[in-house]
């Protein structure tokens, strides 16, 4: 993990990680949760981790194709997805003739709309949650869909590594590759947090809406609308036209604020994490303030 940023899209905070310490009871109290919610799942050791192990579960020859549906229908796919079904196959955003796969990639925890209309195709589906842990989706598809689930523990929970990989398949019987090492790690840092979960998504709602508050008058707009149950995994804004996107990811990055462009849209994206504080989104909102009124 890099230490250039000040603010990271992640919520990892080393002294937190290394302070954590978790009890026997809420270990096995973090165990009920995951089986209860899950159901069929194990760990892995990212988000793209479980993609891979999720398509090594197909034989997919090297002129396959896996067409990738997402929330916005934007062109950009990260790298994270792409390099993994690289490893396998090809990859398309539309149908082609030698699609074998779906793969629904549900953007920064927004729910991609409709999901069961791609049931039609008659094809294994992948979902990818990886920013939508916390998400609750109102229609109750997001995560229900797919033969398999990717979860990032790392998006959601002060970790530096950490995956879930969820089968909706209960006959099929899913095994973690993770050393006991990872796993008894994983287990004492996520049952130290998931006990704080309703505090997590009120700090991410309430740093999502302070966000939107302080820059509203300058022109800064949700690119997608908030719906009861989302919780998003960063502050996703659209803004001017005129706005040298590149140019602000370099302003922000400059200033120790982990921040990309959404490449293809007029879009930026930021972090909103629960272990911001107000000073923080303050902080975050004043460079994107001075970059408009300094015209940087």
């Amino acid at each position: 993990m890099s230490t250039a940023f000040r603010y990271t899209i992640s919520p990892y905070n080393d002294e937190l990680y290394r302070k954590e310490s978790s009890s026997k009871e809420n270990i096995i109290n973090l165990r009920l949760y995951l089986d209860k919610r899950f159901g069929n799942w194990c760990y892995t050791e990212r988000g793209r981790t479980a993609i891979f192990q999720a398509l090594s579960c197909y034989n997919l020859e090297p002129d396959d194709v896996v067409t990738i549906f997402t929330t916005s229908g934007n062109f950009y796919i990260s790298g994270c997805v792409t390099k993994e079904i690289e490893k396998f196959c090809r990859w398309s955003r539309k149908m082609e003739r030698d699609t074998k796969l779906i793969f629904i990639n549900h953007e920064f925890g927004y729910p991609y709309k409709n999901p069961e209309s791609l049931l039609k195709y008659d094809l294994p589906i992948i979902e990818d949650c990886a920013y939508g842990f916390f998400t609750e989706d109102p229609d109750g598809k997001m995560g229900e869909i797919g033969d398999f689930v990717i979860y990032s523990l790392s998006k959601a929970f002060s970790s530096d590594f950490g995956g879930i990989l969820k089968c909706n398949d209960s006959n099929f019987k899913l095994s973690t590759l993770l050393p006991d090492e990872d796993v008894a790690k994983l287990d004492t840092h996520i049952s130290a947090q998931i006990q704080d979960i309703a505090h997590i998504k009120s700090a991410r709602l309430k740093n999502y809406k302070m966000f939107f508050e302080n820059l509203h008058e300058i022109g800064i707009e949700p690119y997608f609308k908030l719906e009861d149950g989302v919780v998003p995994g960063v502050i996703l804004f659209q803004w001017k036209d005129t706005i040298d996107y590149p140019k602000l990811k370099q302003y922000m990055q400059d200033n120790g604020v982990e921040s990309t462009v959404f490449y293809g849209k007029p879009a930026f994206y930021l972090p909103i994490h629960q272990n911001l504080d107000e000073g923080d989104i303050n902080n975050i909102c004043g460079m994107i303030s001075n970059f408009q009124t300094k015209k940087i």
